[in-house]
């Protein structure tokens, strides 16, 4: 790790940059953001310009609680808008590029129409750039990175990502137990502890994923510190859902790995056994002694996502074929929030697939799962394991709303695992450096003319 913070200070220092301008400064955040980018891509810090972009997305997430810090949730519209300026400006850089938004073409194209019926416009173009900019964007300079530097670039995100997971502990030592927990449940950086295990979920399938394609990522002290560091934080948060998503990656992708038949087999299995086990749900986790970590009283009593889906249904039924555009699901949960808080949620759908139905209709949802499905069936062709991970982010999305957003810590995690595992040069990468190796071979390394 020490090797890590000396070849990473002026990411570090940009970092805290950002956070003191934010506080003290915060106009100024929005001109320090899309300057920084520049200056990054000056120095050719390419990986720093994604792990910057990162760490804006974690901070814009960070508890509302520190009110100073709510600049970021503007900020980052900046960071990303220099990333496509750049883009733009430059594809010659990234020739050939990525297949991920080609897949998904077909959803971006038809998500303009429901615009039609947005009664928020600007907001609703806004996101819907900004969600087909990430899918554009991020993708290409992951590739980018990966032909410059090679799996350095994801030996240093993981760790990266278990310093921001640690980096929780600053607001517990420097603000108190007020901010750093949430009903008990440690947040740590993040908006609420569901948040901070999504990002441990994530963090758990991308090193998994990375260190199986290339097995010498990561040496054993270096995996004992990422993955003892995620599933640490993973237990802290209380996160059923997130714990949950990460067995379905560890179970299935390996059943995939082994026969994609077999998997299939066991995931109709698994569902069948969930019947059972949630018919008989609070004997199992009383004789577990399991009572506090799975909050028995709140599967018993039911949550405020399950009324939140119902509500969230009944609304859907105003926008079911075509939607009303980007941010029609915030602005309609936000509308009735205080009929919902007395009912006990607080907060927005909770549920990916409703809050698509909501913004893009049933049509835009199907075009959205078909590209979704389908980038994992070509990913699994070279990597098997793809199919777990689909399932696990399926299964993670029912209870959560983050892959409707673009700009949040997850989304732009999962296009990097997606990336990883869908482009030919990053999961063939042993067969291409072979050729470079056997092609050097044959140019005579010799001054002097060749006779034929």
């Amino acid at each position: 790790m020490r090797e890590f913070f000396a070849r990473n200070y002026q990411l570090l220092l940009l970092v805290v940059l950002y956070v003191v301008v934010g506080v003290y400064a915060r106009p100024f955040l929005y001109m320090l953001m899309p300057l920084s980018v520049f200056f990054l891509k000056s120095r050719h810090l390419w990986a720093d310009m994604i792990f910057g972009m990162l760490m804006v997305l974690v901070l814009s997430d960070i508890t509302p609680w520190f009110f100073k810090m709510q600049v970021f949730k503007g900020a980052k519209n900046t960071y990303i808008t220099a990333l496509s300026i750049i883009f733009l400006l430059e594809r010659h850089r990234f020739v050939p590029f990525s297949q991920v938004f080609k897949i998904f073409l077909p959803f971006f194209v038809y998500s303009v129409f429901p615009l039609v019926f947005s009664n928020n416009l600007l907001v609703g173009v806004q996101k819907t750039v900004s969600y087909a900019l990430l899918y554009l964007v991020v993708p290409n300079y992951v590739l980018y990175n990966f032909r410059q530097i090679g799996w350095e670039f994801f030996r240093n995100l993981v760790k990266f990502m278990a310093v921001i997971l640690l980096s929780g502990y600053v607001v517990l030592w420097g603000f108190g137990e007020f901010y750093a927990y949430m009903i008990g449940r440690f947040r740590g950086l993040f908006g609420n502890p569901n948040g901070m295990a999504l990002f441990c979920f994530m963090l758990i399938v991308l090193t998994y994923t990375a260190s199986s394609i290339n097995r010498e990522l990561l040496n054993w002290k270096e995996k004992v510190f990422v993955y003892g560091t995620a599933i640490y934080f993973l237990i802290l948060s209380g996160s059923r859902s997130s714990f949950v998503s990460v067995l379905i990656f560890l179970i299935f992708g390996r059943f995939f790995s082994a026969s994609p038949v077999f998997g299939f087999v066991m995931l109709l299995g698994v569902f069948g056994l969930s019947e059972l086990v949630l018919s008989n749900i609070g004997p199992i986790v009383t004789a577990l002694g399991l009572d506090d970590y799975v909050r028995l009283q709140t599967l018993e009593n039911g949550s405020g996502r399950y009324f939140a889906w119902d509500f969230a249904w009944k609304q859907i039924q105003e926008y079911f074929v075509f939607g009303g555009g980007f941010a029609n699901d915030e602005r309609i949960m936000r509308k009735h929030r205080l009929y919902l808080e007395r009912m006990g949620h607080q907060g927005g759908v909770h549920n990916s697939y409703l809050s698509f139905w909501f913004n893009v209709g049933i049509v835009g949802l199907l075009l959205f799962l078909r590209s979704f499905i389908l980038v994992f069936v070509k990913a699994s062709k070279m990597v098997p394991m793809s199919l777990g991970i689909m399932f696990a982010v399926m299964f993670s999305v029912t209870y959560e709303s983050w892959l409707v957003s673009s700009l949040n810590p997850f989304t732009i995690l999962l296009l990097i695992i997606i990336t990883m595992v869908t482009e030919e040069e990053i999961v063939n990468w042993q067969g291409s450096t072979t050729e470079e190796e056997d092609s050097d071979a044959m140019v005579p390394t010799t001054t002097e003319p060749v006779l034929n």
